[in-house]
């Protein structure tokens, strides 16, 4: 029994040893030939912009015999590109085992990222050499992260068709969208608020559809159009509205994006100016006196900074100031201005007349009008009652006619 037991005990240590002088042998001997591990261990930074610079750290271990004359390389493809003064090609000479102590070896290089790549994931290869092998053995599948730091959805331009559009009118609202990000943007909402916003009212209503479009995406770089149809309200006043618009989307990170930009719309007609005539003192050819003109605004939109002025010719002197001021002329309002004119001519005398004046969107005008004054013969004033016969004149005639006869009877006195 006891040598039964002794036969054990002396077979398990040898196992034991046996298994030591393995383990050994197994720690000092990985095969016949080097074996290099390449890692990509680091990205500085983890997430590098387009057009920024970024710095890679590659880990080199040999897993099996010494490695003599080891050469590394990256072989840097769009987008990244080497700093200038940076070596894609590094000798790194003997790669040992862990029992010769330099078992593992960390590389790094300077990249920089093009302007225009685009967000995602890009690989990129490298290459290794030694004595024991002939050629060159490339790796690939490292992958460096790409990212921008704020994917940005503008609004490029926008536009009204027509640029001014008339109370009870329809106008489109054109927007065009430019997606600044290198990815791909989703999930966008565009939205117009059309509510009333304190005292300021939005005369604007979608037709053909709502104030919200949705777009599923829009590709890197891309411009996207938008368009709204909007009826004005036909009571609307003349002038700009300011209308936001609301935009939110997400990038391929799912990450949430909202902004809101104001676009405006321009409302506003065309003045509608009426100069007549009022009244006059001037019915005859050759006579002064009062004529005053009248200024309606016969449309939409108010007047402002209106000036009337007369301008002299052959047939009509000014006597006094040549223009009036009258300012700020409401929608359907009048206002006069009045002048003192001497009018010479027969029949139909045209007075010229030039006024200046801004509408309720600052726009300038002016323009040069005629008004008719009409004109008799002293016959037909007479008979048409415009003008009276001068008292003066009858007065004077009363007193020669008394005068004839007192003389003529003094005189016929005395010689009796």
């Amino acid at each position: 029994m006891e040598k039964i037991t002794s036969l054990i005990i002396f077979l398990l240590i040898a196992f034991v040893f046996a298994s030591i002088a393995n383990a050994a042998v197994n720690t000092q001997y990985f095969g016949k030939s080097p074996s290099i591990i390449v890692s990509l261990i680091k990205q500085e930074p983890d997430q590098v912009e387009p057009g920024k610079q970024v710095e890679v750290s590659f880990k080199l271990d040999n897993n099996g015999t010494t490695a003599n004359n080891l050469i590394f390389e990256i072989v840097p493809e769009y987008p990244f590109s080497l700093l200038p003064g940076e070596i894609s090609s590094k000798f790194i000479g003997t790669l040992g085992t862990s029992q010769e102590g330099k078992q593992s070896v960390i590389v790094k290089y300077k990249m920089k990222v093009a302007q225009d790549a685009v967000d995602g994931n890009h690989e990129i290869k490298v290459k290794y050499k030694n004595d024991n092998i002939e050629s060159w053995i490339t790796l690939e599948g490292f992958k460096i992260r790409v990212q921008t730091h704020d994917a940005i959805l503008a609004v490029e331009k926008f536009l009204t068709v027509p640029a001014v559009t008339a109370p009870g009118d329809k106008a489109k609202l054109r927007i065009e969208l430019k997606n600044y990000a290198t990815s791909l943007l989703k999930d966008i909402k565009i939205s117009l608020n059309l509510d009333k916003s304190g005292d300021e009212t939005r005369p604007f209503a979608p037709v053909g559809s709502t104030n919200e479009k949705v777009i599923s995406y829009i590709e890197p770089q891309a411009n996207l159009p938008i368009e709204f149809e909007l009826l004005v309200d036909s009571d609307a006043a003349s002038k700009a509205y300011k209308v936001p618009l609301n935009i939110a989307y997400s990038d391929i990170l799912n990450r949430n994006y909202s902004k809101t930009n104001l676009v405006t719309i321009v409302v506003g007609d065309i003045p509608d100016l009426g100069v007549t005539l009022e009244r006059t003192e001037v019915y005859t050819p050759e006579t002064s006196g009062n004529v005053v003109l009248r200024l309606v605004n016969k449309g939409n939109p108010d007047i402002k900074f209106l000036n009337v002025k007369v301008i002299q010719n052959e047939n009509v002197k000014i006597i006094g100031a040549d223009e009036v001021y009258i300012g700020k002329l409401d929608s359907d309002d009048f206002s006069t201005a009045e002048f003192k004119l001497y009018v010479k001519g027969k029949d139909i005398v045209k007075i010229p007349v030039q006024v200046v004046y801004k509408d309720a969107n600052n726009n300038n005008y002016k323009e040069n009008r005629e008004v008719e004054l009409k004109l008799y013969s002293s016959t037909d004033a007479k008979n048409f009652g415009v003008k009276k016969n001068s008292s003066f004149g009858w007065i004077v005639t009363a007193a020669l006619v008394i005068g004839a006869g007192y003389y003529f009877y003094k005189k016929r006195k005395s010689k009796k």
